[in-house]
């Protein structure tokens, strides 16, 4: 008996131990059983049901994270065959989260989840997304000696090149993977779609010819060779070759709608260039039907409920727009621009990455300079006011978007708390700390490619964590990324509490327009109407800028200057109000208006000159959105945190910052973060803690290749690490070189440190335009700190301090040359200046109080 009782015992121990065992044999069972249901009839109730289950299995074994992740990459699949890119890429990305963070195997990661990951992204137009994912599998086939994968990385990464333009880089990529696999025709083919790009037509002629003679049947061969025929402006042979392609597609059982769709696009816009508008036009009805579902042939355009985030539909819809402005249907055209714009934003919303929205937007700048130029002859014609709100809106589409949703979306979760507002912001902080590293890295002249790829694998990991996080915080916030639409009523109110007039320019590639707003008017102008035109406009521009390359340019040759600088005041046609608040856009970002002159003159004293600061007050912001969104008024309770490296005894010594330390103090409660202790933690670790930040220091502009870097006693921040962090103060000052300096993004502005600190949550930042002098600078913010303190006014005070400069006796002319104090600019909420009272005011106001005593005392004594 007692030996039954312990051969119970045990077989109950035994059966508890392996229960685990059977119920997640059971779950994976569970899961497969369930996915094959769903394959066997992907419908949305099948979806729900497999999905429903999946996110209600709790973590368990790797055995049953493998097939959670085997049927999220079917999902995604099947939800990709649909096109519903978004679910797919949802799927896809839930895939490979699972698959890395519980580090599974046995499953061909790359084939089913980063492979159509990588293509979804390029098709969404997330090529930072898609860069990402492709490279992530790119090092996982070379670290696994998996060539196969290894060419297909190369071959979507090349196409991902292509689409933002970098031809040269998809060049040296296609040309590393034709060294391995010398007789890859898809490697050809990409090869030969670049040398397009670059307009090497020829070798990507020779090249097709070679590919078409070893077969007819190459539909993508006949694309290339009508895109040669296209630029060669041949396009009979363009359509013939164009209709082959589609000819070979259509007999392909493996061809999708979208694929279809990108053909009837390319046979559209050889239509359009080929002035047969009408046939462009039936043709894009093609597109329509492989693009929409509900789509019907019975009608004219596709209804806005009807719309998808899909890239070929936008384009369609452009050209579109574009046929419609060519046969004078201009109000028409305006419903489809507003339509391809409707896609953009649904395009734009499914965008995480920074990069991916900087491109995303530049693309926007060409339908918006065509869109323009139809609301402004709309509005010429009518002088109907829903042109002109339509038109400042359109303005407002393409600048500043990003820096934009970037505050807006800081100040949303500085208000959420809670743990996974907190986790955004660390994952933020991490992701740019990543980058950094990678980017370090992949400049280095002899890379470790191995930690590269372990850097890769972990950013990866990082984006896809803040990705679900996001979307998390999107579910219970669902306004997150709603961006208010501005109005000309409410602007022209602002404007007259601000006692500003409003300037802003639009800056495209063939056309520049002028808006002015003030509280008493409204125009809309056209200031150039053709190529001619407006490159005499940007040669104006950068000729000018020329001016501001070194301290010597413009005392060298006073003439030269005074008449570049009256010539581009006549070309920019400002207005002649007192206040202005300037929008700026392209090139335009680097004129120091202030310092442009009202008329001709041949004086060759700088204090005597006629210069827009003496006669109007400049201000600067990015958008008009920002504008009105910007409320924050400057108050009496300041307090500055000063950061001054001087790099003492060293050839970057910075003598004079001392001397703006002083000032500073002086005026305002601060703390002084000097030499050795300048370095970034202590500044990281006190700035919000002050209202005004004060950064005295060296700094570098960004170029095409480089990045912004602003530098500390101990190391440099570059424009991710500010990215990555988080400010909130009413003012920054930054009292370096070149913080205003950077590539300029089209349909954003340029990308500089003082953008960096915006996008970081701080909206008032003053910045500089070029490399500046350590003692004028240091001059220049004294008398900034001084007329703050007295006029509480942000914009006002860099204005007067300009003023006092010039107006110092002890400056010697040469150094009252515009370059000494015309660098520096104020972008952010404008101030109405808080004028201190002047001392006859206090004396007559003791006098009348004296007279009141008086008379009340005589009267008295006369009644007594």
């Amino acid at each position: 008996m007692e030996i039954l009782n312990r051969n119970i015992v045990c077989f109950a121990l035994l059966f508890f131990a392996l229960l685990p065992c059977f119920s997640q044999k059971a779950e994976t069972d569970t899961i497969y059983k369930k996915l094959d249901v769903f394959l066997e009839e992907p419908s949305v109730k099948n979806t729900l049901t497999l999905k429903d289950y999946l996110e209600n299995l709790s973590k368990s074994s790797q055995e049953v994270q493998l097939a959670k992740t085997v049927a999220y990459c079917n999902l995604g699949y099947v939800a990709s065959k649909k096109g519903a890119f978004q679910q797919a890429i949802d799927y896809y990305e839930t895939a490979k989260q699972l698959y890395f963070s519980e580090t599974l195997a046995g499953y061909d990661i790359i084939e089913y989840c980063l492979k159509p990951l990588g293509n979804l992204y390029t098709k969404a137009g997330a090529l930072s997304e898609a860069e990402n994912t492709i490279t992530h599998y790119l090092l996982l086939a070379q670290e696994h000696d998996q060539t196969e994968q290894e060419i297909s990385a190369i071959l979507n990464l090349s196409v991902l090149y292509h689409n933002r333009g970098e031809y040269n880089k998809a060049v040296q990529l296609l040309r590393q993977g034709l060294k391995k696999t010398p007789q890859n025709q898809d490697l050809q083919l990409n090869l030969a779609t670049n040398y397009v790009g670059l307009g090497y037509l020829e070798e990507a002629k020779k090249m097709v010819s070679s590919l078409l003679n070893a077969s007819r049947t190459n539909s993508k061969a006949f694309q290339i060779l009508a895109q040669v025929y296209r630029l060669e402006r041949q396009y009979d042979k363009a359509i013939s070759a164009i209709k082959k392609a589609i000819e070979i597609a259509s007999k392909k059982r493996d061809t999708d709608s979208r694929e279809q769709a990108k053909l009837y696009l390319g046979l559209a816009e050889t239509y359009f260039e080929n002035k047969e508008t009408e046939r462009s036009l039936s043709t894009l009805q093609k597109v329509y039907l492989n693009t929409l579902p509900t789509y019907k042939r019975t009608q004219e355009v596709p209804l806005t409920e009807q719309l998808i985030a899909e890239t070929i539909l936008m384009d369609a819809l452009d050209l579109h727009a574009m046929a419609l402005v060519r046969t004078h249907n201009l109000k028409k055209s305006i419903a489809l621009f507003e339509k391809a714009f409707t896609v953009h934003d649904y395009l734009f919303a499914q965008l995480y990455v920074q990069d991916s929205k900087l491109i995303a937007q530049q693309l926007v700048k060409q339908r918006t300079e065509h869109m323009m130029d139809v609301l402004y002859s709309l509005y010429k014609t009518t002088q109907d006011s829903q042109w002109f709100e339509k038109a400042i809106q359109l303005d407002n589409r393409v600048k500043g978007r990003v820096v934009f949703e970037a505050i807006a979306l800081k100040k949303i979760l500085g208000k959420k708390a809670g743990q996974q507002a907190t986790e955004f912001q660390q994952l933020r902080e991490q992701l740019a700390v990543t980058n950094n590293q990678i980017k370090a890295l992949a400049h280095h002249p002899n890379p470790d490619y191995k930690k590269l790829g372990t850097l890769q694998k972990t950013y990866s990991k990082l984006l896809t964590r803040q990705r679900t996080v996001y979307d998390s915080i999107q579910q219970t916030m669902p306004g997150l990324q709603n961006v208010r639409s501005v109005h000309l009523k409410e602007i022209k109110q602002k404007a007259s509490q601000t006692e500003k007039t409003i300037l802003s320019y639009f800056l495209g590639k063939n056309k520049t327009f002028q808006f002015i707003i003030s509280a008493e008017k409204k125009v809309f102008k056209r200031l150039t109407a053709s190529e001619k035109e407006q490159e005499a406009l940007l040669h104006s521009i950068r000729s000018y800028n020329r001016f501001f390359n070194d301290p010597a340019t413009i005392n060298n040759n006073i003439s030269a200057f005074t008449a570049a600088s009256y010539g581009l005041f006549k070309k920019l046609e400002l207005p002649p109000s007192k206040t202005l608040l300037i929008i700026p856009d392209g090139l335009l970002s680097f004129v120091p208006f202030q310092t442009l002159l009202t008329q001709q003159t041949q004086s060759q004293q700088y204090s005597e000159m006629p210069f827009l600061v003496f006669d109007r007050s400049v201000s600067y912001t990015v958008s008009f959105q920002h504008y009105m969104n910007n409320n924050g008024t400057f108050t009496d309770k300041q307090s500055v945190l000063g950061v001054f490296p001087v790099f003492k005894n060293t050839e970057q010594e910075l003598h004079y910052s001392i001397m703006e330390a002083e000032a500073i103090d002086e005026l305002f409660p601060s703390q002084l973060l000097m030499g050795n202790k300048a370095t970034a933690q202590h500044f990281l670790q006190n700035a919000n803690h002050h209202s005004i930040l004060h950064i005295s220091t060296h700094a570098v502009g960004g170029t095409f290749t480089t990045e912004p870097k602003i530098k500390f006693i101990d190391r440099s921040f570059s424009l991710e690490t500010l990215y990555g962090g988080q400010f909130s103060q009413q003012l920054v000052v930054l009292s370096a070189c070149e913080t205003g300096v950077g590539k300029v993004s089209k349909g954003e502005g340029s990308i500089n440190l003082a953008r960096g600190f915006r996008y970081a949550g701080a909206p008032n930042v003053l910045f500089s335009l070029w490399q500046v002098n350590d003692k004028s600078t240091a001059q220049l913010m004294e008398y900034y700190y001084k007329n703050l303190k007295k006029t509480r006014s942000r914009d006002v005070s860099l204005h007067k301090a300009s003023l006092d400069y010039l107006n110092n006796d002890a400056v010697a002319n040469p150094q009252k040359s515009p370059y000494y104090w015309g660098a520096f600019v104020y972008y952010g909420a404008t101030d109405v200046a808080q004028e201190p009272l002047k001392t006859y005011w206090y004396v007559l106001g003791i006098a009348g109080v004296l007279i009141i005593v008086t008379l009340a005392w005589f009267l008295n004594r006369r009644r007594a």
